[in-house]
């Protein structure tokens, strides 16, 4: 991302949800998408298979948020670190032998990562999705959140997230929301809401 906002390079598919209606602007640079809206809130995210690894952090990061900062028209913008998971435990991901192929491992790595660098680039959030991910997997559903080892599943995966996105962001616990999406039960809406809710209050302890 930064090599590509370096060279301005149109790189990218701008996907936008307005009202329930979803565009798509293909050949996108980072710059036309930072001003496009006066946005209150800007994320970043490392590739997961390289969000335990703290060096791969250092170069590139502070330079992109430099960037987007210089570009963004709302003084007001926050910027946050969005936390990735760990894979599954029977993940095939050519990047698990980097973390021993432990999920355990992968994750303490992701946490401390991410906390060193939230201190390090002054960001304002981490959004502690990989907190809430473990979390959930400690529960009866076990480890079922990924649909491949390593992406979330589309239903109690990306709601559990969504669920910490919510919270994190508006400060309203999401224990109780009503919202769920179709085909998760009532048990697993409260599981994933109650281990988002977890991740809130302690994004580094599982």
């Amino acid at each position: 991302h930064w090599s590509n906002a370096q060279g301005n390079a149109p790189a990218y598919d701008y996907r936008k949800i307005e009202k329930g209606e979803k565009t798509n602007k293909s050949q996108t640079t980072i710059e036309y998408a930072v001003k496009d809206e006066n946005w209150d809130y800007v994320s970043f995210q490392q590739v997961s298979g390289s969000s335990g690894k703290y060096e791969t952090f250092t170069t590139p990061l502070p330079a992109l948020v430099k960037y987007v900062k210089e570009r963004t028209t709302n003084p007001e913008t926050r910027y946050v670190l969005h936390q990735t998971w760990a894979y599954s435990e029977n993940s095939t991901h050519s990047d698990f032998p980097n973390y021993g192929n432990d999920q355990k491992a992968m994750y303490a790595s992701i946490v401390e990562t991410y906390r060193k660098a939230k201190i390090a680039y002054a960001m304002d959030y981490v959004i502690p999705a990989g907190t809430a991910i473990q979390n959930g997997r400690n529960t009866l559903i076990g480890d079922n959140f990924t649909r491949d080892g390593y992406h979330l599943d589309f239903g109690i995966g990306r709601y559990t997230a969504a669920s910490t996105w919510f919270e994190a962001l508006t400060g309203i616990s999401v224990v109780g929301n009503p919202y769920k999406p179709a085909g998760l039960t009532e048990l697993d809406a409260e599981i994933a809401q109650h281990a988002a809710h977890a991740a809130v209050v302690n994004p580094d302890k599982i």
